[in-house]
This record gives structure tokens, C-alpha cells and sequence, in this order.
């Protein structure tokens, strides 16, 4: 095994419990707990559920998470996304992981995303501005993003 590809695989697990946090691990063999498609396949922030019973729900799209987040309602614990400013959109690694509770969401722009408009979830205001600026779509909260608002369709 390629020893920088362990290495940035287990570098999350063996940080994450000193930081009071344990984000999600992404894998090739994951599949999207609405869609079933291969998560790590496809370009854009992506994200997970983890519920209070501690199953862990992964989602191929930032958009596809915060739909299982808004219908999970009452039995999520923590929303885990890609942080689009600090992440390779087309690429994100397990390190962009963040608790997207105080997100700034922009919604709609032109990046190419899988299952609908895209979502990029940012940790820091004035990049998600940037962003919004550079590619269209509108600012929002996780307050805000409704099933409605977000269209949330399929099985979440």
C-alpha cells in the first residue's frame, strides 16, 4: 500500500479523538445513503449524518446531506461536511471534514455537482462570499436550507 495514501487515511482517525470530534472517513467503497452511488466517484463537497444512536449516514453531495439532515429531524447529531473553501472541489479528502452546525451555505452556483444544483458549505463567511461572487448562487444558513428550499426528493 502506497504509504502517503495510509497515511492520509489514518491521520484523521488518530487526530480526530484529541480535538473532541470523529469525523467521518470516506472510502471507495462507500455508497450515498440516498442514492446508492459510489461517493468518492464524483466532484463536490461531500457530507454525512451522524444520528444520535450513532449510525453515521454518508451522502455523495453536500446538497444530498443536508437533505437526510432536514429529514433525519429530532435524530441528528452532527452534520459533517467538506470545507469548500479549503477543499479540492473536484477531489475533497477526509482532512476537510467540518461540523457544518454554523456553515455558511451557498446554493445554486455554477459548479458541477451530483444530484441537483450544487451546495458548498463553508466555515468562513467571507470565503463563502468569495465563492458566491466567483459563482453565482445564493448565501444561506443551516437554519435555512428546508427540504423545500433544497428540493430533497429521494430516500435520505
Amino acid at each position: 500500500m502506497n504509504l502517503k495514501l495510509f497515511g492520509a487515511m489514518v491521520a484523521p482517525l488518530l487526530l480526530a479523538p484529541s480535538l473532541g470530534w470523529s469525523a467521518p472517513v470516506l472510502t471507495a467503497q462507500d455508497q450515498c445513503a440516498s442514492c446508492a452511488m459510489w461517493i468518492t466517484k464524483y466532484p463536490g463537497p461531500k457530507g454525512a449524518v451522524e444520528l444520535v444512536d450513532g449510525t453515521v449516514l454518508k451522502y455523495c453531495s453536500a446538497r444530498g446531506a443536508a437533505c437526510g439532515w432536514a429529514a433525519n429531524a429530532g435524530k441528528a447529531k452532527t452534520l459533517w461536511m467538506h470545507d469548500a473553501g479549503r477543499e479540492d472541489w473536484k477531489k475533497p479528502s477526509n482532512e476537510g471534514f467540518f461540523n457544518a452546525a454554523d456553515a455558511w451555505f451557498v446554493y445554486g452556483s455554477s459548479q458541477k455537482a451530483v444530484m441537483g444544483p450544487s451546495l458548498a458549505p463553508f466555515a468562513d463567511e467571507a470565503k463563502a462570499r468569495e465563492f458566491q461572487k466567483r459563482y453565482g448562487g445564493k448565501l444561506y444558513r443551516l437554519k435555512d436550507l428546508t427540504a423545500e428550499t433544497l428540493g430533497c426528493g429521494a430516500k435520505y
